[in-house]
């Protein structure tokens, strides 16, 4: 039994559509899209949103009607501006470990797919944004994306991150994207080769649709055995650095570090949430 047909969700024997409360699934004949749903918050990942998704991910490969996949986010400033900080301020260090098991969790469900999946990046893409996009098979943007893998700037160890980087790029620009954290334009995105297709906003989703639809139409055990065989080249190494990314955490949250930075933004949030309140009654 494949490993993501094993986590597909049955109740009482019979497969339903669960409640979710962090994203979207529809279906368009044999393409599904997987809609990232926390636009107030730039869609960002936090618990509920990775189980979410690894759960729809396992019942989408275990579905034998969907031929492919497509993953974006809703709004248009954001696929995922990453991992919700506000779910990192009250960790120590085992909770650190705990939460780089759960991210790895959630890449492996993507990595497990034996049908493609697309993503269109609809806004910024940083930290787990960046690194779901990397773990799928092609990635759609426009000209408006930003990409960054900023997890230095919040006092993290770039562990996941610049694995599925140095896979894409090589170790010279994963290295300076790593240590710098900073926010890549889409068409440096494109030139280093972490977006594929540089499409009009107003295409995004329909091209990605359209790239999708297409490798739906191919004969679908030579795409599963095709990704199998990158799996299985790259898994030993996958595994290795989750362990060594929660080993890492454990260290990083040990020192309050990214705890105070997770706090600090969080306090720079709320006051400017009050400073837009209006005034009077």
């Amino acid at each position: 039994m494949q490993a993501a047909a094993r986590r597909a969700i049955h109740f009482g024997g019979k497969k339903e559509t669960p409640v979710r409360e962090t994203i979207l699934v529809d279906r368009d004949g044999p393409v599904a899209t997987v809609l990232l749903n926390r636009p107030d918050v730039l869609n960002a990942v936090d618990r509920t949103m990775r189980h979410e998704i690894i759960a729809a991910m396992g019942e989408l490969n275990a579905d034998t009607s969907v031929r492919a996949i497509v993953l974006t986010g809703t709004g248009n400033r954001a696929f995922t501006a990453g991992q919700d900080l506000g779910e990192l301020a009250p960790l120590d260090a085992e909770g650190g470990s705990a939460w780089v098991r759960d991210l790895g969790r959630l890449y492996q469900s993507i990595r497990d797919l034996d049908k493609p999946i697309v993503v269109a990046m609809n806004g910024l893409a940083t930290g787990a944004g960046l690194q779901m996009a990397l773990h799928s098979d092609v990635r759609v943007a426009h000209p408006g994306v930003r990409m960054a893998q900023p997890e230095i700037n919040a006092g993290l160890p770039s562990v996941l991150g610049s694995w599925i980087m140095l896979m894409s790029i090589g170790l010279s620009r994963t290295q300076e994207l790593a240590l710098s954290g900073k926010l890549v334009d889409a068409e440096t995105c494109l030139k280093f080769g972490l977006i594929d297709f540089l499409v009009p906003e107003d295409l995004l989703l329909t091209d990605a649709k359209r790239i999708a639809a297409s490798l739906a139409e191919k004969p679908p055990n030579a795409v599963r055995l095709t990704k199998q065989r990158a799996r299985d080249v790259t898994q030993a190494a996958w595994d290795a650095t989750v362990e060594a990314g929660a080993r890492m955490a454990a260290e990083a949250f040990g020192t309050g570090e990214p705890q105070a930075t997770a706090k600090a933004f969080l306090e720079r949030r709320r006051d400017r949430r009050r400073d837009t309140q209006p005034v009077g009654g």
